[in-house]
């Protein structure tokens, strides 16, 4: 007699969590980009990152790029390197309000929500893992830190330490030692992506991908030069962002050049409402703050989010084409550039935001701290004072993934807009 084993209740109740949860974050990104197609402000030219996002997947991305994946957790590591030797930087990341519950249950009450997002997005595609060639985690945020310890923990997923890199950031930016430190940093993930591929770094290469994240960040300028005088809607603006990592540089590139133009003949709002936003990334599909303060009458013409303006941390300066100049200034931009709160002296926060150049734009400042996000969190109380100073109206907004907030939310930032107006 044949004995047929008895299916595990335990595993059936986790493939109908992971269906149903599945159906309902494929729901949610869709309904947001068919809202962002049917807005009054579509226009065929940004279709095309509506299009990458609807398939944010690795293995669809690696097929789009025809290039191998890096996955990594944050901008500090310098993505022209990766393009240097072949490969696609991903930057781990999600957006999505659902995908958050499977792997809630393993780890804190109160974390990053954009890492649990991530987090329980890996367990709904087989095979993510193999999709990544290597893993390049910077070590920023605590969370980031702990990353691969929570990726065992809540998805049952474990990166090969052959293929995994730390990058050690040093929280200091004003010294000496520092700065070597990070440099020697970068020439120890040259060392790793020259094992990982086999091949020797050439500076030749490199020149080649620092000029293409140039012309990048040529567009992207010019996008933001838009957006200061209030042609480029914030949605619109984080859509083009976020999209980045999801093609290559070069067709990303073209994409935002052709859509500029739409954008330069659009009318300009009124003067009133325009504020800069701070704090806590924003990334797809939870653009309800975006919209919600749109809803208010507000418009962003400025930001320093890592998800958004900061996608580059500006322009590369070289003087020297030799391996150890290029990366010089490579390591250069990336730390000196960067204005991440995870840095101990980041009196920059402060100035950047009330930089004359931006100051004459906008009449307040929205702080967003998502829940968990301790940096940020512990920041928005360190800058309100100093922006009042300058005569900034200050409004820190606390949330989380979830939609449940959004009408408390959108009766503070009415009550902020009739403030800016007073």
């Amino acid at each position: 007699m044949t004995m047929t084993a008895s299916p595990n209740p335990a595993d059936s109740r986790r493939s109908r969590l992971l269906g149903k949860v599945g159906q309902k974050d494929q729901s949610l990104h869709q309904q947001q980009i068919d809202q962002l197609r049917s807005r009054a402000d579509f226009t065929p030219e940004l279709d095309y990152f509506l299009q990458v996002m609807e398939n944010p997947w690795p293995a669809a991305v690696s097929e789009r790029t025809g290039r191998p994946l890096a996955a990594i957790l944050c901008l500090q590591a310098p993505l022209e390197l990766f393009q240097a030797f072949g490969w696609q930087p991903f930057k781990i990341y999600s957006g999505s309000y659902v995908t958050g519950r499977l792997a809630a249950n393993d780890l804190p009450a109160i974390m990053c929500p954009m890492l649990r997002s991530a987090l329980g997005a890996m367990q709904l595609q087989s095979g993510f893992l193999s999709s990544f060639r290597a893993w390049v985690l910077p070590t920023t945020c605590d969370w980031v830190v702990k990353f691969t310890e929570m990726m065992k923990i809540s998805a049952g997923l474990a990166i090969e330490e052959t293929s995994l890199h730390r990058l050690e950031l040093p929280h200091l930016k004003d010294q000496d030692d520092s700065r070597e430190r990070w440099l020697e940093e970068i020439y120890k993930l040259k060392k790793f992506l020259e094992k990982m591929t086999g091949r020797v770094l050439k500076p030749g290469k490199l020149r080649e991908a620092l000029e293409t994240y140039q012309r990048a960040y040529a567009v992207l300028s010019r996008l933001t030069e838009l957006r200061r005088q209030g042609a480029v809607p914030a949605v619109w603006f984080t859509s083009i962002a976020n999209s980045f990592f999801y093609d290559t540089a070069e067709n990303w590139t073209a994409a935002v050049a052709r859509a500029l133009p739409a954008f330069e003949g659009r009318p300009r709002p009124g003067a009133g409402g325009r504020v800069f936003l701070a704090g806590s990334p924003i990334f797809f599909p939870n653009f309800k703050l975006l919209e919600l303060m749109e809803e208010a009458g507000l418009t962003v013409v400025a930001d320093d989010l890592c998800s958004s303006e900061r996608l580059f941390p500006g322009a590369v300066n070289i003087s020297d084409h030799s391996e150890f100049g290029l990366l010089s200034a490579l390591a250069e931009r990336y730390h000196q550039g960067c204005l991440c709160p995870t840095f101990a002296d980041n009196d920059r926060r402060v100035n950047n935001i009330i930089n004359p150049a931006k100051r004459e734009y906008f009449e307040g400042v929205v702080f967003q701290v998502l829940k968990g996000c301790h940096p940020y969190d512990l920041e928005s109380f360190s800058l309100a004072g100093p922006l009042q100073a300058e005569g900034l109206k200050f409004l820190r907004l606390e949330t989380d993934y979830t939609a449940e907030d959004s009408q408390n939310l959108l009766t503070r930032l009415e009550a902020y807009r009739h403030h800016l107006e007073a």
